[in-house]
């Protein structure tokens, strides 16, 4: 029996019992493949059905407000996936009928969608013959061929993706790359794998040469960037000051609380924008709050956060008017929603007193 054989025959008996795999539909599959980019199933789950309960159709999403999306996409983080998703629904719908097409060059040039999203869509709705690659079938693949290279180089995906093409099983694509992924997040786990319970163990070279702590190579190449930021939250009359800047580094797009980086700073992309440093002149002695921790990839950060009452609002909103910066005024009840990020309950905590 070919390993394709047994693998399709393990995951038909073994594969997790997942919302997103009960019908062969291109929209939940999408939705669901980039909640999971950055996310564990788990956590992942309960957000998927109140997101798929709110925007079950691509025209859904199409219609809907981008800050309503960003609030449903709320505790998932990395929100400019969320813009995509819309973006990309809206496209659909004005090109396509709210259908996915089968090409794969069609797919690859929507927003916010590339090669493995791309291809787990059509071969898992479509059964087209397209092979995934993820950091679970990555895994797999470096343990089953022996490809001893570092998996987080430039040359890997090239390499392991020659190497899923070869091995896709084009009968059940579909299946097939769901399996693969299911192997790397159940038994081929990066420690301790499940060797003895692998549909793929008699013929995989690292179990055969004991090797499985040694493959795949993991050398990361970006160090921690330690950052320290400083968080302005402007009340009046019981409402916090939010504001859109363009071009900032992080929380690109949304509304949110005044930031900017402070101190060493490792280039420019991160420095402090005019407004912020204007903000910080206009109001040189803010009340301090507290501080608190938190974490964008590789970014270890540290916010400070001030708190300063204002009287009227009208010179501060002049001032974020001629620095080309959009402004409004919520309750702090609603300070999640309309700032959906957890930066957002980070900073509550310090102003319900």
């Amino acid at each position: 029996m070919s390993p394709q054989k047994k693998l399709q025959d393990w995951y038909q008996i073994h594969k997790r019992d997942l919302p997103f795999r009960k019908k062969k539909q291109a929209y939940p599959i999408w939705v669901s493949e980039v909640m999971l980019q950055q996310t564990r199933v788990n956590a992942m789950l309960p957000l998927y059905e109140s997101f798929m309960n709110r925007f079950p159709t691509p025209e859904s999403l199409a219609s809907a407000e981008e800050e309503e999306v960003l609030a449903y996409w709320k505790g998932l983080g990395y929100y400019s996936r969320a813009r995509n998703l819309r973006k990309a629904a809206i496209f659909l719908v004005q090109n396509y009928n709210g259908s996915f097409p089968k090409d794969l060059n069609l797919v690859l040039k929507l927003p916010g969608i590339g090669n493995y999203t791309a291809r787990a869509i059509l071969s898992i709705a479509y059964d087209l013959p397209f092979a995934v690659l993820d950091g679970n079938v990555k895994r797999v693949l470096s343990r089953y061929f022996g490809y001893s290279e570092n998996i987080l180089g430039s040359k890997a995906d090239f390499d392991l993706q020659q190497k899923a093409d070869g091995f896709l099983n084009k009968d059940y694509p579909g299946d097939h790359n769901q399996a693969m992924m299911e192997l790397g997040a159940t038994l081929c786990l990066p420690e301790s794998p499940k060797c003895l319970l692998c549909p793929l163990s008699k013929s995989c070279y690292a179990r055969i040469h004991q090797m499985t702590g040694e493959i795949p190579l993991r050398v990361k190449e970006k160090k921690q960037i330690q950052l320290s930021a400083e968080i302005l939250v402007f009340d009046s009359t019981d409402k916090i000051l939010l504001v859109k800047e363009p071009k900032m580094r992080f929380l690109k797009d949304m509304f949110h609380l005044p930031y900017g980086f402070m101190g060493e700073i490792p280039e420019e992309t991160y420095e402090p924008t005019p407004f912020f440093l204007a903000l910080k002149e206009w109001c040189p002695s803010p009340l301090s709050v507290g501080k608190f921790k938190h974490t964008i990839t590789h970014h270890k950060m540290e916010f400070f956060v001030h708190r300063q009452s204002l009287k009227e609002r009208t010179q501060i909103e002049t001032l974020a008017k001629n620095f080309g910066v959009e402004s409004k005024w919520v309750p702090l009840s609603s300070l999640d929603s309309e700032f959906p990020s957890s930066l957002a309950s980070k900073v509550k905590k310090f102003l319900l007193y």
